[in-house]
């Protein structure tokens, strides 16, 4: 990738990395009708790309700030779903303040925002903002999925902001599911890549919503799931998760084009050769503790395309942690919050091992 965006995209985008639009009357507007939040927060920053999502611990405890990076393509409520399979409370009731990146559909306009724009413009103010409110120099990032990639590509540029890294299904050295020909293809016709299309791909595994609690059964790792009793709190989840699966929002074109294109596509984040406004995203840069999680059964993002992650960064504890559950099981199934996401707080907080029982 380079600072030029490609010539297929509209005139007024070819001047290098675009400048997010500035936070305006309109950009509340913008944001999905997400169902009512699991848990409370507020808004500690809003710009044109992201809002910052604030949650305040639970006791007398107040550790570090930790920040959560999902994705950009589904809603972010998935990480609290439902009260008992919510990683926003896990790390709450450890007495972390949990902060949440929540990514605000692009506009037509936002078509020519990418990575710079993401990352170097509002990811960075974002953890700015948390800098200066919780008076901390760095922070702890945990970043799922592709959230996992764009919590990675901020460490390697901004390795003095990082304490601690935690990244959890991350696409390393994954080939996407479109050669980058495709990908420039669909942002010519659509600008940004359209939510159906998106919901197309990532949902065809549960095209049928009556095989949802089949398919969460299977994907956590929890039989019982498919004929939940009547008033347990199993029996809420599969609505819930019904809602987050059809909240996909459309893909900002130019950042379509950086990952799916250059980053995964011609294979240059996992060789450190992408650049992101002019700066290489060299991974040699992360120096701090560094626990990738993945998940054994990961169909979405196979185990064995995460492992080498650890090889290619410039920490010296950097570690590996397979856990027994589908891509979706990280976050929602009972073991990951019974012993997995305890054990990740723990490990923030700067104690644990690598590893963790996930039997």
């Amino acid at each position: 990738m380079n600072n030029e965006p490609a010539d297929h995209l509209p005139p007024d985008t070819r001047r290098g990395p675009a400048t997010a639009r500035a936070n305006t009357d309109d950009a509340p507007s913008r944001a999905p009708a997400d169902p009512r939040p699991t848990t409370p927060f507020d808004i500690a920053y809003e710009g044109a790309l992201l809002r910052l999502r604030h949650y305040e611990p639970e006791g007398a405890r107040r550790g570090p700030p930790v920040l959560l990076v999902y994705s950009f393509f589904k809603r972010p409520f998935l990480l609290d779903l439902v009260p008992e399979r919510s990683v926003v409370r896990s790390f709450l009731r450890q007495g972390f303040p949990v902060y949440l990146a929540d990514w605000l559909p692009p506009s037509r306009a936002d078509a020519q925002c990418g990575l710079y724009d993401y990352v170097e413009r509002e990811l960075a103010i974002a953890v700015e903002r948390i800098q200066r409110r919780e008076r901390v120099k760095r922070v702890r990032l945990v970043g799922c999925c592709l959230g996992a990639f764009v919590a990675t590509v901020y460490a390697a540029l901004h390795p003095k902001n990082v304490e601690r890294l935690v990244v959890c299904a991350l696409p390393f050295e994954s080939k996407p599911p479109i050669v980058p020909a495709m990908a420039e293809h669909l942002t010519r016709v659509y600008g940004n890549v359209p939510a159906w299309w998106i919901r197309a791909g990532l949902n065809k595994r549960v095209a049928d919503p009556s095989r949802i609690p089949a398919f969460l059964a299977t994907e956590l790792a929890e039989p019982e799931l498919e004929h939940p009793a009547d008033g347990s709190e199993a029996n809420a989840l599969a609505p819930a998760f019904e809602e987050w699966l059809d909240s996909d929002v459309p893909f900002a074109g130019r950042l379509f084009l950086d990952i799916m294109g250059d980053a995964y596509g011609r294979g240059q984040f996992a060789a450190s050769r992408l650049i992101v406004g002019g700066r290489p995203v060299a991974l040699a840069r992360i120096r701090c503790p560094v626990l990738n999680i993945c998940a054994e059964h990961d169909k979405l993002v196979p185990v064995e395309d995460s492992l080498a992650f650890g090889k290619h960064l410039g920490s010296r504890a950097a570690s590996n942690l397979v856990f027994a559950c589908g891509h979706l099981g990280l976050m929602l199934s009972r073991p990951a919050h019974a012993q997995l996401w305890p054990h990740v707080a723990k490990w923030l907080d700067g104690g644990g091992e690598a590893s963790v029982d996930a039997a």
